[in-house]
């Protein structure tokens, strides 16, 4: 059973410090999936948005399936809810720490290990589809 008084993510609003820990942690979360989406963007597609909404961009690109190219990266399924986390990077970046919303934050933080499990098989799932690919283009 989960104590309220250890855990800070079951406490109804805990202290700043925990919110900003969490904020950075969600931060990190979607750059580091991000980064992932652009070596893919770079290497494979040899193609990265620019723009203002390269971000946006990025993510939906990675649910393209590319004939001949590449199979998709994530479904649509998991750009939804990417999306959320990419979003409140954004709002990490541009607002002070004491606007964040802890319960937006404490459900993002909460599902995190979920989505990450998913996002783990999908991208597995894609370099297998990857390697395949290449195999056949070798003969192999």
């Amino acid at each position: 059973m989960l104590d309220k008084e250890k855990n800070p993510l079951l406490k109804r609003q805990p202290s700043n410090y925990v919110v900003r820990a969490g904020g950075s942690i969600l931060h990190d979360f979607y750059t580091g999936i991000e980064k992932i989406f652009e070596s893919i963007a770079k290497e494979v597609d040899k193609r990265l948005p620019v723009g203002e909404e390269w971000h946006s961009e990025l993510l939906h690109q990675m649910t393209l399936d590319i004939p001949g190219l590449r199979p998709q990266v994530i479904t649509a399924r998991m750009e939804k809810k990417l999306r959320e986390y990419l979003g409140f990077r954004h709002l990490f970046r541009k607002r002070y720490g004491f606007e964040l919303d802890w319960q937006k934050l404490k459900k993002l933080l909460l599902a995190m290990p979920q989505i990450r499990s998913s996002l783990d098989n999908e991208i597995g799932k894609f370099f297998e589809a990857l390697n395949s690919l290449f195999q056949r283009e070798k003969g192999v």
